[in-house]
């Protein structure tokens, strides 16, 4: 459709407005906007069913990878590449079909707005970072054997691990017919309230290390960081706010500091 040069630049721009949907994440929440998920949603607010509200908006960072890799031909891709582009694809292919397979079925209904708006931020970066991984920016085989590489997939796996369990521990909270907040206990949850959170931006972390800070991994990492780690920052103020017995050694999204 482009020539590379120009794809570059779309991509560039991609990579901008990502970036920028972080910061305006930042100043909502600096602002005392809500981000209308879970216990922070408006009842006026028209919503869809949470499962399928989840699988609409988190669909597109999977199968967006897969259609680039096949159109472009996964020979064509340096393996370096080609893995981080997997283990972005993984973790959604996660998201989107075994976390939503996994909720609850009475889980708060999700706005509308607000699964238009995650469909077309993930369709963004998606494109962005499979197309940039595919073709603009090889890694050549030696990459694969460097520190950087390896320690920055060890941070994505421990990232993966830790969000994984947080969420098995979210999911575990109440018994059958049981309602009502609870705080959540055990693993990452010893140190923030927000583990599920933390666990994916160390996710996103590790894989920008591993890439060698390639631009759109770059303003994915702190994109992601900005919009979930002030979501942890509001369900820490909640948790603070509701329960008197709340640990108050615990921190919202990186331990022992914020």
């Amino acid at each position: 459709m482009f020539d590379s040069t120009t794809e570059l630049t779309v991509i560039r721009v991609m990579s901008g407005i990502i970036c920028s949907s972080g910061i305006l994440a930042l100043l909502a929440y600096l602002g005392g906007i809500p981000t209308g998920y879970g216990k922070h949603r408006k009842d006026s607010e028209t919503s869809m069913d949470a499962r399928l509200g989840w699988v609409v908006q988190e669909c597109p960072s999977f199968f967006i990878p897969v259609y680039v890799v096949y159109s472009v031909g996964y020979q064509q891709i340096n393996l370096a590449n080609l893995i981080i582009i997997g283990a972005f694809a993984f973790h959604y292919f996660q998201r989107t079909f075994v976390y939503t397979l996994l909720m609850h079925k009475k889980s708060t209904p999700i706005p509308i707005r607000l699964v238009c708006m995650g469909f077309t931020f993930t369709s963004i970066n998606a494109l962005a970072i499979s197309n940039y991984e595919a073709s603009h920016a090889p890694l050549p085989d030696s990459w694969l054997s460097s520190y950087q590489f390896i320690g920055g997939m060890l941070l994505w796996g421990v990232g993966m691990l830790v969000n994984l369990h947080s969420d098995h521990v979210l999911r575990n909270l109440r018994r059958p017919n049981e309602v009502g907040y609870k705080i959540p206990r055990g693993g990452a949850f010893e140190l923030v309230s927000g583990a599920n959170f933390s666990g994916e931006i160390l996710e996103w972390i590790g894989l920008k290390i591993a890439s060698n800070f390639h631009f759109p991994l770059v303003c994915f990492a702190l994109s992601t960081a900005l919009v979930i780690g002030t979501r942890a920052l509001a369900h820490h103020k909640f948790y603070l706010k509701k329960f008197e017995n709340y640990p108050k050694s615990r921190k919202a999204v990186v331990p022992f500091l914020l």
